[in-house]
Formats: structure tokens, sequence, C-alpha cells
């Protein structure tokens, strides 16, 4: 069995695959284990998997109700469409981390063959920051504001109900009233009942896991692939200027040309992830900002939308921070490579250099767009464009609404 020390990457996100199984995510057996990643085993036959298939069925019956309510009886309108869209991203993303599960025996044995270089001397290094705990607090801090953020949700929708129910009508049971009016789409074909409120509200907490969890998924990838990176060049600052012998700059070659596979390994799994993610996150950061200008709403729910608006700018920032690392730690072996000597110069050398500098070190989704620091300011970028467009357009909300009739947007 291997040491709990081992700094590797498994070890590190296995407590979020074991937290994710709660959501239907990764059904893995042997996860409860920390020992090899031969203990890890992908079951057809088991109850995981099952929740899984439970999820994948409920989540497309909730995309085509909502479909079809919207066509039928309501209208599509804004708040369908982003409902619809919500739905579609997550439930693609939900059965994308499926494929991974499946393959995640195969994907974290290629990872520690590639990685486990970095995971002795020279490179091994003591410190506090280990990857386990870098991710540890990244993946808590995401997840506890998650959980605050769905907290202030659950409770601006009580408190817009419970007023509706003392100050206009109570003769309709409250909780029967307030699920028939959250999940409205279900309740117009099924008859109300508590194991269809359950039903329905463990499947709309998987689809929030899973938008939170793609963006926490890619995090972990590029935490992990940023550290080889910088493991490899803090090992390499030894060499800085010094006369070093060939054979040396070839193991060194070696090494990183196993990041950079692994990059590039990572990359072809990460692709379908990284592009719903950034589909999603760029769609509704778009929409709450137009939304911020369409509507006015009770002091508690505007603390809710403004709170929720700030994490899922916040969220999609970390993770374009954490991924872009990937690239930007890439290059920072080029600081000793200009170091290194004339007489030492070597095709090694000049091999390693042209890796660092012309190698594709970063993850793309699936070739559209690369994680890089230019994208952080494009879309900041867009984001001020759109929000003056916004500023311009906003219609004058200063009319009296009803709130017993409805008008008033609960958030």
């Amino acid at each position: 069995m291997e040491s709990a020390r081992i700094d590797d990457f498994h070890q590190s996100v296995r407590p979020f695959l074991l937290l994710s199984q709660l959501f239907s995510l990764f059904p893995l057996d042997g996860l409860f284990r920390p020992g090899t990643i031969q203990d890890i085993s992908f079951r057809w036959l088991s109850f995981r998997t099952a929740y899984s298939f439970y999820f994948f069925i409920s989540g497309l019956g909730t995309l085509v109700l909502h479909i079809y309510y919207s066509v039928a009886v309501d209208e599509m309108g804004m708040v369908e469409i982003s409902s619809i869209i919500y739905y579609s991203l997550n439930l693609m993303g939900g059965l994308t981390f499926f494929y991974i599960a499946y393959r995640w025996k195969s994907i974290m044995g290629t990872f520690r063959a590639l990685e486990g270089t970095f995971l002795r001397y020279p490179y091994v290094e003591s410190s506090f920051w280990t990857l386990r705990r870098e991710t540890l607090f990244i993946g808590i801090t995401m997840l506890a504001l998650a959980f605050v953020e769905d907290a202030l949700h659950v409770v601006a929708v009580y408190h817009t109900h419970m007023q509706f129910y003392e100050r206009c009508d109570n003769s309709t049971p409250f909780w029967k009233r307030f699920y028939e009016t959250e999940h409205s789409k279900y309740f117009h074909y099924i008859p109300y009942s508590v194991p269809a409120v359950v039903l329905i509200e463990i499947t709309h907490k998987i689809f929030l896991f899973i938008w939170t969890f793609m963006d926490l998924f890619i995090i972990f990838v590029a935490l992990a692939l940023a550290r080889r990176y910088n493991q490899f060049y803090r090992a390499t600052l030894r060499y800085k200027g010094r006369h070093v012998v060939d054979t040396v700059w070839q193991q060194l070659r070696l090494d990183y040309g196993s990041i950079a596979s692994l990059v590039a390994y990572m990359e072809g799994i990460m692709s379908p992830i990284i592009l719903l993610s950034a589909a999603s996150d760029l769609f509704f950061i778009f929409y709450q900002m137009f939304n911020s200008f369409q509507f006015t709403a009770s002091p508690l729910s505007e603390a809710y939308f403004k709170f929720s608006l700030g994490f899922l700018i916040f969220r999609t920032l970390v993770m374009l921070l954490m991924a872009s690392n990937v690239h930007v730690a890439s290059l920072k072996a080029l600081d000793v490579l200009r170091s290194v000597p004339m007489s030492c110069w070597s095709i090694d050398v000049q091999r390693l250099s042209h890796e660092v500098l012309n190698g594709a070190h970063y993850l793309t989704g699936h070739g559209f767009f690369f994680l890089n620091r230019g994208i952080i300011l494009a879309m900041a970028g867009t984001l001020i464009t759109y929000e003056l467009v916004m500023l311009k357009e906003a219609k004058d909300q200063s009319a009296v609404e009803d709130f017993c009739a409805g008008d008033k947007r609960l958030y």
C-alpha cells in the first residue's frame, strides 16, 4: 500500500470525489480506502451507478418538462430560456463526469505514471502548503460559499412566500403553495405529494452541485499541473548560471517532457468540462447582470441576488486564474535556461528551451479558446461593455407593483 504522505493528485481530490457521490457523481468503489489506484473500480451493477442513472433520467425529464411547459403552457421568455440552458449544460456536465468516472482508474494510472518523478527526490518538497492542503482549502472555501448562496436563496424564497401567505392568500396550505409555485412545471402535470417534492428537490440539488463542481474540478486539475511545473522550476534553480554536465540537462528535458505529456493528456480529458463550465459561467453572469437592471425585489431577495452574482464572478475568476497558472508556471524555467553559460549550451538545453517556448502548455475548451491570462482580460472587457449597454437600455422600474398580483419578482 502506498504511503498516505505521498502528495499525488488522486489522494488530494479523493475527499471531494467521496463528497460528489452524495450528488450522484463519480460512482466508484474503493474511494473510502486510502490505498492504491488499483483499489478503485467502476461497476455497472451498483447502487452508486443506479443513483447516477436516477439523476440522468430525472434531469432529462426536468429538461423536457421545462421545454414542453414553456412552449405549450407558458411563453418562451428569458427566464424560460435561461432555465433550459442551465439544465442542458449541467446535465451534459453530469454525463461528462460519469464518462470520466468510468475511465477514472485508467486516467489516474496515466496521471500517476507521468507525475511519479515529481513525488521523489530531487523534486519532492517539504512545505506546509502541499497539494492536498491547497486542494482542501480551495475546495472547502468554494463549497462553503456555495452552501451560503443556496441557504440565502432558500431563506429569501421562504420569506417571500410567507409574506404572500400572510398578506394575500392563506386558503391553501403554505408548503403546498410553496412547492407548487417553485416547481410549477412539475405540479402542472403531476399531483402534489411529499415523495414527489423530495425527488424533485434531490434532482435540483444535484444540478446545483454540478454547476459548482465543474469549476472546482477544473481548479483541482490545474492546481496539480501548475504545481508540477513549479516543482520543476524550483529544482532547476540550483543550476542557474552554473556549469552543468549535459546529462543533467538531458534528464531535466525528459522530466519536463513528462509534465508536458501530462498536460496534453489531461487537456483531452478536461476539454468538455472546460467548455461547458465556461459557457455556463459566462451566460449566467450576463443573465444575472441583465436581471439586475430589469426588476426589483425584497431586501432579502436582493441580498441573495447580489451575493449570488458576486459568488459566480468570484468562482469564475478563481477558475480562470488557476487554469491560466498552468501556462504561467510552464514558462518559469526560461529564467534558468537563459542563464546557462555559453560553454555549457548543448542540444538538450536547446531542445528544452524550444519545448518551453513552443509547447502547448495550457488547458483549452476543445481548442475554441485557451485558458491563459489573456482570456481573463478579454472576459473582463466583455463584461464591462455589456454592463455599459445595460445601463443605457435599462427600463424604468419606478411603477408601483402589486405584490399580491404576483407582479413583483421574488428573486
